[in-house]
């Protein structure tokens, strides 16, 4: 593969820059794009218990204004009307609202937008992965001597940040710690 000259370096550098950022962008509107659609798909979901307790609501406070108007007729008919000046002060009958707290609404909301966030970091991190590599494949292409190529290689793996041999000395603490407590 033959070298890409300095100049051309730097303008790769940018677009790959500007790129990236417009993908990261549309990352974040994909993600409000997702959490608006599964706000939807949760009301159509729920829409028919959501009706059943709107009518019951509005049933309970057909009664209540029922009550306040019997009330208020009896109050008339014992001589203790508003203008009589005998009775000051009409209440209405309070109605009381209900509202169902659906927990399996509630957990699949939480769970949807989990998920959500989930691809949405998934993404991010492919980007920067990819963005990454793209400009250290630009870097590395332009070293000239060992020395500078060898300088490179002292950036730690994720491997070696995070062995899976950790992994393997957790579960055995583990395994240890309930043999032990039994």
């Amino acid at each position: 593969m033959s070298r890409i000259p300095p100049g051309e370096r730097r303008e790769l550098r940018s677009v790959v820059r500007s790129q990236f950022k417009v993908l990261r962008a549309e990352v974040e509107q994909r993600q409000a794009e997702l959490e608006a659609e599964a706000e939807q798909r949760l009301m159509h979901r729920y829409r028919d218990e959501d009706k059943q307790m709107e009518d019951l609501n509005w049933a309970i406070q057909q009664v209540a204004d029922q009550a306040s108007n019997d009330i208020a007729d009896l109050m008339k008919k014992f001589g203790y009307d508003q203008d009589g000046g005998q009775w000051t002060r009409m209440h209405r009958v309070s109605a009381p609202h209900f509202t169902r707290k659906s927990e399996d609404r509630k957990q699949l909301h939480v769970a949807l937008m989990a998920g959500i966030k989930t691809q949405v970091r998934t993404a991010s991190l492919a980007l920067d992965r990819q963005e990454a590599d793209l400009l250290r494949q630009l870097a590395v292409d332009a070293l000239e001597t060992e020395a500078a190529q060898a300088f490179l290689t002292r950036i730690p793996t994720v491997g070696e940040l995070v062995p899976s041999v950790r992994l393997r000395e957790i579960e055995a603490a583990f395994d240890e710690g309930k043999d032990g407590g039994s």
